[in-house]
């Protein structure tokens, strides 16, 4: 999970009203629950231990909840610590174990990488340092992708490309193979269970993609290159997975105004002739409406268009953004803004 409010869902929110009031009254509340409510909520407590929950969070959660406070702090302070005395008020020792125990299984058995998620990536950099390369793949591709980034951008650098192919290059990850990367960083964090490793071979590509697009600071362009000089088939579905066409809709307006000042009207009428409607309508509102009418109606012109030909267009449209990309010229959406100073 992430950080702040806007990751909470409803038992996160519960959750969290029940940490920071009394704690006597915590575990009268919980008394009336029934098992699946206290199953949910107290999943959403140790959850809580991996999310930052900030002052605001609370005050937004307590005015939302129409509830007030008990107590001066806003703080969490030690979520283990309270869960355990809440549930041992509600339950007794016995039974508080047994609860707790269970959530722990399933969380673990269904988010075992979420410990590393408060992790700064320099530190997760330094515990991989001296890990075989393919270890090193295996965690970053079950990392989120903006983490694993962050994670790359500060490796050594005669690592980065070789991680970023491995993870490109991943199938299917054997449950064991899992399995033994979380047996090595477990000794390094914390005990963490398995989890199931996705098994369409598209999809490390995209991921591997998507974390050199959270990386920013051009960093991703020298991995690419290094990438392009080993086996260039990796390099070439990298590119095409870190923009397509539908990703014109996320482009911020400087960034689409200098776009479309590099593509040819002609190429844009027929690019358009199939795509989605939210980027359609991102072109459109960065067009002079002088400009947004002349390519409606070249492409309207055009009239039925076979569906080759739209592609090519679109694919000479990517590769031009894809080297305002490389360049710095533009910035990927969902990519690592540039640090301010």
């Amino acid at each position: 999970m992430g950080s702040g409010g806007d990751v909470l869902n409803g038992s996160h929110k519960v959750a969290a009203v029940l940490l920071a009031i009394d704690h006597q009254l915590s575990s009268k509340i919980l008394q009336h629950m029934g098992e699946d409510q206290l199953e949910q909520v107290t999943r959403a407590m140790k959850e809580l231990e991996e999310t930052a929950v900030g002052e605001n969070d609370l005050r937004d959660i307590f005015k939302e909840a129409v509830q007030r406070m008990r107590g001066t702090s806003y703080a969490l302070g030690d979520v283990g610590g309270t869960i355990g005395n809440v549930l041992v008020r509600a339950f007794g020792e016995e039974r508080a174990g047994e609860i707790l125990s269970s959530v722990e299984h399933n969380i673990l058995a269904q988010r075992p990488f979420a410990v590393f998620d408060g992790i700064p990536p320099e530190d997760l950099a330094n515990m991989l340092s001296d890990e075989h390369p393919q270890i090193v793949a295996v965690f970053l591709a079950h990392l989120d992708a903006a983490k694993a980034g962050g994670v790359v951008a500060v490796l050594p650098e005669h690592l980065r490309a070789d991680v970023v192919t491995r993870i490109a290059e991943m199938g299917r990850s054997a449950p064991e193979v899992v399995q033994r990367v979380v047996e090595v960083m477990r000794g390094k964090v914390k005990e963490l269970g398995l989890s199931t490793s996705r098994s369409e071979p598209r999809h490390w590509v995209k991921k591997a993609a998507s974390i050199l697009n959270n990386m920013g600071g051009g960093v991703e362009k020298e991995i690419l290159d290094t990438i392009s000089g080993r086996q260039e088939s990796v390099a070439e579905c990298l590119r095409e997975e870190m923009f397509t066409f539908d990703d014109l809709s996320k482009l911020d307006k400087k960034s689409m105004q200098k776009v479309l000042g590099s593509i040819d009207t002609a190429v844009l009428a027929t690019a358009l002739k199939a795509c989605s409607l939210e980027a359609e309508n991102n072109i459109f509102e960065n067009l002079s409406k002088r400009a947004a009418e002349m390519v409606v109606d070249e492409r309207d012109a055009k009239g039925p268009t076979p569906l080759s030909d739209v592609l090519d267009a679109q694919k000479q449209i990517l590769a031009t953004i894809r080297g305002m990309i490389e360049s710095g010229e533009v910035m990927a959406p969902g990519g690592a803004g540039e640090q301010l100073v």
